[in-house]
């Protein structure tokens, strides 16, 4: 690791540890700023006769808030024997990582201004074991801001805001199809974070009950994995309804060729049971879909219903059931129209088992298979095809110090699946314990079985 990843380390701790003990003395047992500083807090506090006033100087620092979180942890990760990644030549994922996390969050907060940031610190040391990369090692460092904000309260009941930011919504747990901006919902692993999004929001109150949201999608930011088109600006309306037993909300959307419409609500039928689904509804689709032609490998990806005409839901519903004094099992059904049927699932994975024996060909056909099996990876589809089931469980506070998830979805089309399971253990009010594991099952012309067959991560989280 070279010196300059060292010194960079250093220097967010010790920046992170000065922002918190000067702008939230609290962690250390004060009371009040004064009793972190009493001599020159006092001076700026107090006026010439002796009486204490609250200083502009005092007001601003009692504004600012910070908290530092520092996680590392390992991965072992097993690539799965798929035509998506011949023999780990494609993706070149892996097997060993160690990754280091430095995340400060800072906040400034007044009657009518908010101000926030996450600088992010992140180092990784990577180890492979299979492909061309195989017994090579590699050190990685990444500096960024993942989330950013200036907020202003405009008036009693309108609030302006721009920034970087990780917008998320929806009661589902497997994915938000409501959510036209973000394909991850951050909850298959609550360690990993979603990158953030350049908006511009303008929120409008005109009722306890009532949200009103204009919000502009104005740059890609971090986020970078949006399918296989070029980043476009995305216009939205949010109407948010929240009543006592019950919520909807209704989003409408639209880029530059298309327009979209969300929707997702929960109804608590008791203090055990709660409904709620979650869809979005747009004509055509602007995916990659296998189309058997005259090229090279016979099938190629285009996007073949870009202006088509039919609608096209993406549908969830799902359920909660919470036991007496345990845990929480849900279950949800996903119908995905823009997904593949039969035909196309098989004539793509024909073109990926090709594009895979032209990329290991190499000359111009190797070039030829890198750009499809590029396109395969990810063709703009969250699911690959059609019908899913998801079964999740999920308990807090065991002993007061465990937190479980336990999770397996079905892929209904193709019969692959995969596992998940979330664990974590508090030590003390600054310590915890994590641990994720994901194995999926299906052979490597699969959903499920074309990345990874496993993947293990192991981590301590410290707070302060």
């Amino acid at each position: 690791m070279g010196s300059s990843c060292v010194n960079k380390i250093f220097s967010i701790i010790i920046f992170s540890l000065i922002a918190v003990w000067v702008w939230w003395p609290q962690v250390a047992g004060a009371d009040n700023a004064e009793d972190v500083k009493p001599s020159v807090i006092q001076k700026l506090n107090t006026d010439d006769t002796g009486d204490k006033n609250p200083s502009v100087i005092r007001k601003i620092k009692e504004s600012f808030s910070a908290d530092l979180r520092i996680m590392t942890y390992g991965v072992i990760q097993e690539p799965a024997k798929s035509s998506q990644n011949p023999d780990n030549n494609f993706l070149q994922l892996p097997h060993y990582i160690a990754h280091l996390e430095i995340r400060p969050d800072l906040r400034f907060d007044t009657k009518f201004l908010d101000l926030s940031a996450k600088p992010r610190a992140k180092l990784d040391f990577s180890i492979w074991q299979e492909g061309s990369l195989n017994g090579e090692t590699r050190w990685i460092d990444d500096w960024y801001v993942n989330e950013w904000l200036v907020r202003l309260k405009a008036w009693d009941r309108i609030f302006v805001s721009y920034g970087r930011e990780n917008l998320q919504w929806g009661p589902s747990f497997l994915f938000s199809p409501s959510n036209p901006f973000f394909r991850d919902n951050g909850r298959s692993n609550p360690y990993m974070e979603v990158q953030g999004m350049e908006f511009g929001r303008l929120v409008f109150i005109p009722h306890s009950l009532w949200t009103i949201s204009f919000i502009l999608n104005t740059d890609e930011g971090r986020n970078t994995l949006m399918g296989p088109d070029a980043f476009e600006k995305n216009y939205a309306m949010k109407i948010d309804y929240t009543g006592g037993k019950n919520y909807a909300s209704l989003i409408v959307s639209r880029k530059d060729h298309r327009k979209t419409l969300g929707f997702f609500g929960g109804w608590t039928v008791s203090d055990a049971l709660l409904l709620y689904g979650e869809c979005s509804m747009q004509r055509g689709s602007d995916a990659l879909y296998p189309q058997r032609d005259v090229s090279p490998l016979g099938v190629s990806m285009s996007k073949t219903y870009q202006g088509d005409m039919d609608v096209k839901p993406i549908i969830l519903v799902g359920s909660s059931y919470t036991l007496e004094g345990r845990g929480t099992f849900s279950l949800e059904y996903v119908y995905n129209a823009p997904g593949y049927n039969s035909e196309e699932a098989d004539n793509y994975f024909t073109l990926r088992r090709d594009a895979a024996t032209a990329f290991e060909t190499g000359g111009t056909m190797g070039l030829l298979g890198q750009a499809v099996l590029s396109q395969t990876a990810n063709p703009g589809l969250r699911f690959l095809r059609k019908n899913y089931a998801m079964l999740q469980y999920n308990q807090t506070n065991i002993m007061n110090k465990i937190d479980l998830t336990v999770r397996w979805t079905q892929n209904l089309d193709d019969g692959s699946g995969q596992f998940l399971g979330l664990l974590s253990y508090s030590i003390g009010d600054h310590w915890e314990l994590f641990s994720s594991g994901v194995i999926n099952a299906g052979p490597g012309n699969t959903e499920f079985g074309s990345t990874l067959s496993y993947q293990v991560m192991f981590g301590v989280k410290w707070v302060f």
